[in-house]
C-alpha cells in the first residue's frame, strides 16, 4: 500500500509527521490518514492523489511510481466495494386478483299480471292525453275571443335624455430639458477593503483566512461561486488549485495552479 511505502521512507529519513506538514502544507491528520490507508478521512481521490504526489516529492521519491501504486490501491478498493454491494434482487410477484361474479336476480312480477293488463294501461293513457289536448284547444279559443273585444294601445313613457358632460382638456406640460453636459471623470479612489470571488469548477478542499481569522475550511463542491470581503487581506490554501478561478473587481485572475496541486495564495487590499 502506498501509505506504508511513504511512512517507511519518512522514518528512514528520521522525519516526523510535523516535519512533513511544515514542508508540504498538508495537514497532519491527512498525512496520518494516507499512511494508514484511511482514504475515507480524506477530501476525495483527486485531492488525495495531489497530497501523495507532494508528499513523495518532498521525500525525493519517484513521484510517478508512487502515483501508480496509489492508482493500484484505489482499483483494488473499488473492486472490493463492488463485490460487497452485489446482491440478487428478488422478483416481486403480484398476486392474481379474483373477480367475484354475482348472480343476477330475475325481476319478480305480481301474480295476475298479463299482456292484457299492459294493453289496458296503454289505452287509458291515450284517453287521458286526448282529454288534455281538447281542454287546451278550448282554453286558447276562449282567450282569443275575449281578447279581440277591445285592444288597448300601450304607450311607452318618453325616456330621459342625458346631456354629455364636457370634460376640460388636461393642461399641457412643457418637457423638462435634459442636461446634455457630460460630467468629468472622477479619479479612482483607493479601496478601503479587499473583495475576492472564487468559482469552483470542480471539488476542492479549501482553507480561507480573512484578516488572520479562519472563515471556511472543508471541501467545496464544483459549480459554486463564493465571495469573501476583508479589510486588509484574504489568504487561500487549496488542495486542488487547478479547479478554482479567482475574480477581483470583476476581473478574472485565472487559476493559481494545476489540478491536484496544493497552493497558498494571498490577496491584499489595492
Amino acid at each position: 500500500m502506498v501509505g506504508y511505502t511513504l511512512r517507511q521512507e519518512r522514518e528512514r529519513q528520521n522525519l516526523s509527521i510535523s516535519d512533513i506538514e511544515q514542508g508540504t502544507s498538508i495537514r497532519a491528520l491527512y498525512i496520518e490518514a494516507i499512511e494508514n490507508g484511511e482514504y475515507d478521512k480524506l477530501p476525495g481521490a483527486i485531492y488525495t492523489k495531489g497530497f501523495i504526489k507532494n508528499y513523495a516529492k518532498f521525500l525525493e521519491m519517484d513521484v510517478d511510481a508512487v502515483a501508480k501504486e496509489f492508482a493500484t490501491d484505489m482499483a483494488e478498493l473499488s473492486a472490493e466495494a463492488e463485490a460487497a454491494n452485489a446482491a440478487p434482487v428478488a422478483e416481486e410477484t403480484v398476486p392474481e386478483k379474483k373477480v367475484e361474479v354475482k348472480p343476477v336476480k330475475p325481476e319478480k312480477k305480481s301474480i295476475g299480471y298479463s299482456i292484457h293488463d299492459e294493453g289496458r294501461g296503454s289505452s287509458s293513457k291515450l284517453i287521458v292525453a286526448a282529454v288534455v289536448l281538447i281542454a287546451a284547444v278550448a282554453g286558447g279559443l276562449w282567450s282569443w275571443l275575449s281578447g279581440s273585444e277591445g285592444d288597448v294601445a300601450k304607450v311607452n313613457p318618453p325616456t330621459e335624455q342625458t346631456q354629455p358632460v364636457a370634460t376640460e382638456p388636461a393642461p399641457k406640460t412643457d418637457p423638462t430639458p435634459v442636461a446634455s453636459a457630460n460630467p468629468e471623470p472622477q479619479p479612482k479612489q483607493p479601496s478601503d477593503k479587499v473583495e475576492i470571488q472564487a468559482r469552483f469548477n470542480d471539488r476542492c478542499w479549501a482553507l480561507v483566512t480573512v484578516d488572520g481569522a479562519v472563515v471556511q475550511e472543508g471541501v467545496v463542491e464544483g459549480g459554486q461561486t463564493i465571495s469573501w470581503e476583508g479589510k486588509e487581506n484574504i489568504t487561500f490554501r487549496l488542495g486542488n488549485a487547478g479547479a478554482v478561478e479567482f475574480f477581483q473587481d470583476g476581473k478574472s485572475l485565472g487559476v493559481q495552479g494545476a489540478v491536484g496541486d496544493v497552493v497558498d495564495k494571498t490577496f491584499n487590499r489595492q
